[in-house]
């Protein structure tokens, strides 16, 4: 092991060490953002090795705690974590995390995997690749923060001004926070992630 390496398993060993209480949910929309953006970071590759892996774990276990409760959140958490869960299996893989990150989306899939809906078609049968989730931060933003909803939803056929690919498009005209949290979409992308 080289002085490098030495210096960040050092590191990552004393952040894990500070950080074994586990991290409260956000409770304001500042506190929303800032997690968000961690995220954003996360994914891009831009946090610090040891405190990514942390949000993962802790996305997933706020994820685990909402499928229990049933809460509105789960939804925020279960595509927070298809967002940022692939770091601890190809950005810095860590096994034992990435079990844990696993088992969490294999209990969504299970959990919500039959529930019925009326939907025609979710988000989750159009799963983008890795490179093409740039647009994923304003899901989330969307269901963090639901009164920024304005603008958003309804029938993209509503909007005939609009240009197809707009109207057609998840991430803009079928942008609704009723789509994206539909549990049946929770669990296709929690499927996805464990493909």
């Amino acid at each position: 092991m080289s002085s490098e390496e030495s210096s960040q398993a050092l590191e990552e060993q004393c952040y894990d060490e500070e950080r074994t209480v586990p991290v409260e949910a956000p409770a304001t929309p500042e506190e929303w953002d800032g997690l968000l953006g961690g995220w954003e970071e996360i994914h891009q590759g831009y946090s610090f090795l040891g405190a990514a892996r942390h949000s993962v774990l802790e996305c997933a276990r706020h994820l685990e705690a909402s499928l229990a409760a049933g809460g509105d959140a789960r939804a925020l958490w279960t595509l927070g974590l298809y967002y940022i869960g692939g770091y601890v299996s190809y950005a810095r893989p860590h096994a034992p995390s990435e079990r844990r990150v696993r088992e969490v989306m294999e209990q969504v899939a299970a959990a919500l995997g039959d529930t019925a809906c009326g939907h025609p078609a979710h988000p989750c049968d159009d799963v983008p690749e890795d490179s093409e989730l740039e647009n994923f931060p304003a899901v989330l933003e969307l269901l963090a923060h639901p009164e920024r909803a304005e603008g958003h939803g309804g029938d993209p056929a509503d909007r005939e001004d609009e240009p197809d690919e707009w109207r057609m498009s998840w991430y803009e005209g079928r942008l609704t926070r009723e789509i994206w949290a539909c549990p049946r979409n929770l669990a296709g992308f929690a499927r996805a992630f464990l493909a």
